[in-house]
C-alpha cells in the first residue's frame, strides 16, 4: 500500500501563506508598538505642559506678597520701597516672551525674583525658562541678580505666550514697571498664558508631529507697586 504525502511544491505554497500571515501579525504588532509610543509621547508632552501652567499660576498667586503694607516700617530701610528685598513688588515686565515678577513662592517669608522667558535659539529649544533667585535691595527692573534659567517646557511652537488684561481689555505689550509704563502694570490683574507644543517625534499613522495646546489664566490676587513703589497696587 502506497502512503501519499505533501509535495514540495505545497510545502512551498503553505510556507509562503504562513510567511504573509506572520508578516502581517508582525507588522500589526509593530505599528501597536509604534502609536502607544506616541500616544505615549502625546501624553508626556501634554503633562509637561500641564506642569508648567500649574507651577506659573502657583507662582503668579503669590505675586506681589508680601507688599510694603505687610512689613514693618522699621524693616523697609531702601527708598523707595520697592527697592527693598523684604516687599515685593509684584509684576515687574510683561511681553509676549517674558514674565518677571516678585514675590513669596515658597512660602518661606524671602521674596524671590521669578522670570519666565521664552528661548527661541538655546539647546532643545525653542522653550519655556523659568529662573527664581532671592531678591536683592536693588531697583526691580535693571539691578537685579542676573537670572539663572532652567528649561521648563520645550518644543513650543508659539510665540505670543503671555497676555496681559486690566478690567477686561487686553494691556499693549510689553509693559514694566519702569516710569513709562508703571501706572499700566500696576492695572494689570489678569494673566494669560497660551502654550502651543509640538512632539519630538512623527506620529507613524498620519506622519505628523503631534500638537497641543493649552491656555491657562490667573486672576492676580496681588499686583504690581507700579512706577512710584506705591504701597498699593490695582486700584
Amino acid at each position: 500500500m502506497r502512503t501519499k504525502g505533501f509535495s514540495l511544491i505545497e510545502l512551498l505554497m503553505v510556507l509562503a501563506v504562513l510567511s504573509i500571515i506572520t508578516g502581517a501579525i508582525f507588522q500589526v504588532i509593530n505599528m501597536s508598538t509604534e502609536r502607544s509610543s506616541t500616544e505615549q509621547v502625546k501624553l508626556d508632552m501634554f503633562q509637561e505642559a500641564r506642569e508648567f501652567m500649574d507651577q506659573m499660576s502657583r507662582d503668579l498667586r503669590q505675586a506681589g506678597y508680601p507688599s510694603p503694607r505687610n512689613v514693618s516700617a522699621s524693616v523697609l530701610v531702601q527708598s523707595p520701597a520697592k527697592n527693598d528685598r523684604h516687599a515685593a513688588v509684584g509684576l515687574v515686565k510683561v511681553d509676549t516672551g517674558d514674565l518677571w515678577f516678585e514675590g513669596d513662592v515658597s512660602g518661606n517669608g524671602t521674596v524671590s525674583v521669578v522670570r519666565y522667558h521664552l528661548d527661541n535659539v538655546g539647546t532643545n529649544c525653542p522653550c519655556l525658562k523659568r529662573s527664581q533667585l532671592d531678591k536683592i535691595d536693588a531697583d526691580p527692573l535693571t539691578s537685579q541678580t542676573t537670572e539663572v534659567y532652567q528649561v521648563e517646557v520645550q518644543g513650543v511652537q508659539n510665540t505670543n505666550i503671555f497676555t496681559a488684561y486690566s478690567d477686561g481689555v487686553a494691556v499693549g505689550l510689553p509693559v514694566t514697571i519702569s516710569s513709562a509704563s508703571g501706572a499700566t502694570i500696576a492695572s494689570i490683574d489678569t494673566v494669560q498664558a497660551t502654550l502651543t507644543l509640538q512632539a519630538a517625534t512623527i506620529d507613524p499613522k498620519t506622519h505628523k508631529k503631534p500638537v497641543t495646546a493649552l491656555v491657562t489664566t490667573v486672576k492676580l490676587n496681588n499686583c504690581s507697586q507700579g512706577a512710584t513703589g506705591g504701597l498699593q497696587s490695582c486700584q
